[in-house]
């Protein structure tokens, strides 16, 4: 039973780990080609989610006895889900309004839809209970 469990939290902190990730590459991504090089702009909802998704990581690894309103699974798969929404409505709007013209804008989406996926990914494989 202990292999299990420990094999089920191993999983748990992959999952987070994913989610992590994709809000990094999202806010890394918008750094690089919004601000910087100011090609390829994206919907700020999923940088806001990308942040917080960031945010309640710290402060669940910098202070683990702090209490959530809301299980932290629970926070982390909606931020997770709703990054993944907002990535494929992201998606659809850059293929209706033909957005997706140049190398740098290409690439620069590219990295943005493949945070959104990860972040909705981890969330998917995200335990209910994880705490």
């Amino acid at each position: 039973m202990e292999d299990q469990t420990g094999a089920h939290r191993e999983s748990s902190i992959g999952a987070e780990l994913l989610l992590r990730v994709g809000a990094a590459i999202i806010i890394a991504d918008w750094l690089l080609f919004a601000i910087i090089l100011d090609e390829y702009f994206f919907f700020w909802g999923t940088l806001l989610v990308a942040a917080y998704a960031l945010f309640a990581a710290w402060v669940r690894s910098n202070r683990p006895a702090a209490s959530w309103p809301v299980p932290f699974g629970w926070t982390m798969k909606l931020l997770g889900y709703s990054a993944g929404f907002l990535g494929a409505l992201d998606l659809l709007d850059d293929l209706r309004f033909d957005v997706l013209n140049g190398a740098a804008t290409i690439i620069g989406a590219i990295i943005f839809y493949v945070g959104a996926f990860l972040m909705f990914w981890g969330a998917r494989q995200l335990d209910d209970t994880t705490s």
